[in-house]
């Protein structure tokens, strides 16, 4: 595939965010083996081959890994990544019913569902670790299964967080073995940064933290259309509008290396997202997706191929357009001295 260059008059920022925890979470989120962490030099050396700077952010299990902290924290020191915080809850100290290093009374449980003692000990632990292993003090963030609550936000905030980047446009994380009423809603989130506010996580406020979604876009995207699209997906009729959808270009894709896109999908979600003006693109994925059997999206060989494959694709877009590749936070620092947000 030909690459296109794109013209755009100011810089692109390109954004590579990934979830590291154990493998396979989505199956057991009991099972807190880390062989994923082994794939990561091997993608931190393809990020290196393109001038990527990739943000990792770990869930509290992850560094156990003495091998992964020490290569993560070399990266550091060299300013080859950045490195922020990806709570699971149900992994972090202190617990409420603990086996094996799980706390079994809130497994898989969203951050909004907890105490409010109890969440901000858990969070202030992760970052405790992150602090003492690593070196340095996190300023980036992602809920647990996308699970943001005002909470969390006012925390981040107030320990001097520079993003969080929890919030998937268009779309939403129900979990039929939880409380029904309660799961991460982002259908009417807006695809552009925007700083957070201390009552509602899809309004704009004046806090200090920004939120960069991950990005999920088309060329013209109706939230209450795609809302009912989904609602609609299981049901008579439901695939023919989804199709009906993407042919028009009003259902949004995400800036994510799923094994059944064709070649090309990234970059054009990419060439989307400069289109719409979009001033960061957000690539999303788990490190456990890297690794064959590591998640649902590569269980062989060939649809985990396919995964590094759309990762290079757009690694290799993003370099011939010149895009300036940052880490999360950095990336907000930049929209600042930009004086995107006083536009």
């Amino acid at each position: 595939m030909k690459t296109k260059i794109l013209q755009h008059s100011i810089q692109s920022i390109f954004s590579v965010t990934i979830d590291v925890e154990s493998d396979n979470a989505w199956a057991d989120p009991t099972d807190l083996s880390l062989k994923n962490l082994n794939t990561l030099p091997k993608f931190q050396h393809l990020c290196n081959e393109y001038n990527i700077i990739p943000t990792y952010l770990l869930s509290y299990e992850t560094l156990s890994d003495e091998t992964f902290v020490s290569f993560l924290r070399g990266l550091v020191n060299n300013g080859e990544c950045e490195v922020g915080m990806h709570p699971h809850v149900w992994t972090i100290p202190p617990f409420i019913e603990e086996k094996d290093g799980i706390d079994m009374a809130i497994t898989r449980h969203y951050q909004s569902m907890l105490d409010e003692n109890i969440l901000v000990e858990k969070l202030e632990t992760l970052q405790r670790e992150i602090q003492d292993k690593i070196g340095i003090s996190p300023t980036a963030h992602r809920a647990g299964r996308w699970g943001l609550c005002i909470r969390t936000v006012n925390w981040l905030a107030k320990v001097g967080y520079i993003s969080d980047t929890s919030v998937v446009p268009y779309k939403s994380f129900p979990d039929p073995a939880l409380d029904k009423k309660i799961y991460p809603n982002y259908y009417y989130a807006s695809p552009y940064p925007y700083h957070m506010s201390r009552r509602s996580i899809l309004n704009k406020g004046n806090l200090g933290l920004v939120e960069v979604p991950t990005t999920n876009i088309n060329r013209i995207v109706i939230p209450t259309i795609v809302k009912f699209a989904d609602r609609m997906k299981n049901k008579r009729g439901g695939a023919r509008l989804k199709k009906l959808l993407d042919r028009l270009s009003m259902y949004p894709m995400e800036l994510r290396p799923y094994p059944e896109y064709s070649s090309g999908t990234l970059p054009k979600i990419t060439e989307i997202a400069i289109e719409k003006g979009l001033p960061i693109i957000n690539l999303m994925f788990h490190s456990s997706e890297l690794m064959i059997g590591g998640s649902p999206y590569s269980l062989d060989e060939k649809k985990t191929e396919q995964i590094w494959d759309h990762i290079e694709e757009v690694f290799s877009f993003a370099k011939c357009n010149n895009f300036l590749s940052l880490g999360i936070s950095k990336s907000v620092v930049k929209l600042k001295e930009r004086r995107y947000f006083e536009n």
